[in-house]
């Protein structure tokens, strides 16, 4: 069974088990939250699909979610330009969601699906390895800077750090030509 909800002016078609990324609402991750607003609920079958239509919204249709997120999307940016002007703006913008487990539907015909407990773990497993970092970044270039770089370093510990040192080439063995490039005597001029 599926339905299709709206949530912050969008339609979303979800069914128990989807993870669904809307506008914010209030609430910490891991409460319970219902959509009331619920356009169409969808049952399909073998020779055909049982549809329920609101008009706009379905009486007694429920869907039940979990909150299993609160973030801010991608930056985008908004460029105001005027040729010729000399004028330019930019200002960049990034949305507020909430990411909500799909647990139960209600068609409010008295048919009702509940995601099982055991679905429910391992969905949320999946969701929080999809988050998790695969592990401590050692580079400047994904770091962004030496003093992020530093923290990274102290993470790991003294070996850690010895190690890098290690591994890192000195400056006398990076650049030999260099040193001696600079010794050379400068030419006088001639009278």
């Amino acid at each position: 069974m599926y339905a299709v909800i709206e949530a912050g002016g969008k339609q979303y078609r979800v069914q128990p088990g989807d993870i669904v990324q809307i506008e914010k609402v209030e609430g910490d991750v891991g409460s319970p939250f219902k959509f009331g607003n619920v356009l169409m609920v969808g049952k399909p079958g073998n020779d055909s699909t049982q549809i329920w239509l609101g008009k706009p919204f379905l009486n007694g249709a429920a869907i039940e979610a979990e909150i299993v997120g609160q973030g801010r999307g991608e930056k985008i940016l908004i460029v105001k330009m005027k040729r010729r002007k000399q004028y330019r703006r930019t200002q960049g913008h990034r949305q507020f969601y909430t990411q909500l487990l799909v647990t139960a539907l209600d068609n409010g015909a008295g048919e009702k699906m509940n995601l099982s407990s055991d679905d429910k773990k391992v969905k949320l497993a999946k969701f929080q390895s999809h988050l998790a970092p695969k592990g401590p970044a050692m580079t400047p270039k994904t770091l962004g800077s030496r003093v992020r770089m530093a923290r990274a370093r102290a993470a790991l510990g003294k070996d850690g750090a010895a190690a890098a040192k290690a591994a890192a080439p000195k400056k006398a063995e990076a650049a030999p030509n260099a040193a001696a490039a600079k010794k050379a005597p400068a030419k006088k001029k001639a009278e």
